[in-house]
């Protein structure tokens, strides 16, 4: 490893002064933290702590969308135990892959002038606006075509894709207009502004939503750039997740605890629910990271496959649903087996062929089709 990224990881370095025997602080390690973040961005590789809670976050949103769509056909009842888990996971399972994309934003991107965000910009909307428009598109079809059985109903095409974008897509429209606005910071101050000014926006949006609009893409990055801005600062800062499993433990307890006492007492709090987010992330983040080793072929092939999950899920779960009720199968133990079976194969056979056939991996993989458009 390149002596300057320990000393990047370092939280503070010591020095004892001959003269007075007093511990004389000096803070290298924000210095060369500060020093390698102006220069070029680093050479990416894996981050296996990143790669697996992509994954944790994938699993929850394919459960909490299938089982959303179980309780509205009328399949699975709408119990106590599918309302706690559906609250719950709503909590953090997004928000986790906002921090993802913000940290590794932050490692492997240098925007910080005007040329760099226009290219930067040019990048995302490719990298992002071709899949988010190709599976926006063909949700949007499927809808049209089975609006008789489908659970939601879905507006015009225009409307849906530049005003109103539909579940799961949301995420990569939101995406979007994060990268819009948000530089890459290149110091320690920086990121500590950043991170007010992205905690002002997120208290403002759970505060008084009403004072921002109905302009989805204005509410959606004032809501979700605080997750974006954690993650950047966690490679600003330096802060190193693994071997922290105790404390993701316990922060993983509280989380637990308090979402069971929010659920019974049926409190409504948007700052309750930012809180509970933030120790979810936070449990998540130090637990996945110090346990990377025992899952690790697992885990490995499904952060393959991230992307094609959270794209295409829906897209197989609901006509094999619309399937079996056609034919008069209503039982629940079938639907989920079955139906759970075709949400986690049905993407990964799909991403798979779409590999061998080049033009067919573009509306997966734009970036790399075109490698010449480096996007990260």
């Amino acid at each position: 490893m390149n002596p300057k990224w320990l000393l990047l990881l370092s939280p503070q370095v010591h020095f004892k002064h001959n003269t007075n025997e007093k511990i004389v602080d000096v803070d290298i390690a924000q210095q060369m933290r500060e020093k390698i973040m102006s220069e070029k961005p680093a050479i990416r590789t894996r981050e296996k702590w990143v790669d697996d809670v992509k994954v944790i976050a994938c699993i929850l949103v394919v459960l909490g969308h299938f089982f959303q769509s179980m309780t509205k056909a009328n399949i699975l009842p709408k119990n106590d135990l599918y309302e706690w888990f559906n609250i719950t996971i709503y909590y953090f399972h997004v928000p986790l892959f906002f921090i993802c994309s913000g940290y590794l934003y932050q490692k492997y991107s240098k925007v910080n002038s005007f040329k760099n965000w226009s290219k930067n910009v040019t990048k995302k909307a490719l990298a992002l606006g071709v899949p988010y428009v190709t599976f926006t598109t063909a949700t949007w079809v499927l809808k049209k075509i089975f609006s008789s059985s489908v659970n939601d109903q879905i507006g015009g095409l225009r409307d849906t894709l530049l005003l109103h974008p539909t579940a799961p897509y949301w995420y990569l429209y939101a995406l979007f207009f994060i990268f819009l606005v948000t530089p890459t910071f290149s110091s320690v101050k920086m990121a500590t502004v950043g991170m007010i000014i992205a905690l002002a926006a997120k208290i403002l949006i759970l505060t008084n939503e009403q004072a921002v609009g109905s302009i989805y893409s204005v509410s959606t990055v004032l809501s979700n750039e605080i997750w974006f801005v954690f993650g950047m600062c966690i490679c600003v800062f330096g802060i190193q997740p693994k071997g922290k499993s105790v404390q993701g433990i316990i922060c993983g307890f509280l989380f637990m605890s308090l979402s069971v006492v929010v659920y019974m007492a049926e409190i409504h709090s948007n700052i309750i629910s930012f809180i509970m987010g933030l120790l979810a992330c936070t449990a998540v983040i130090l637990i996945m990271a110090d346990i990377e080793d025992k899952f690790g072929k697992c885990m490995d092939f499904l952060a393959k496959y991230t992307m094609p999950l959270f794209l295409m899920h829906t897209l197989f779960a609901a006509p094999m649903r619309s399937a079996l009720m056609k034919v008069g199968i209503e039982n629940a133990f079938v639907h989920i087996v079955l139906g759970l079976s075709i949400s986690f194969v049905g993407p990964i056979v799909a991403a798979r062929i779409m590999k061998e056939t080049k033009w067919l991996e573009f509306f997966l993989y734009p970036n790399k089709v075109l490698p010449k458009s480096n996007i990260r």
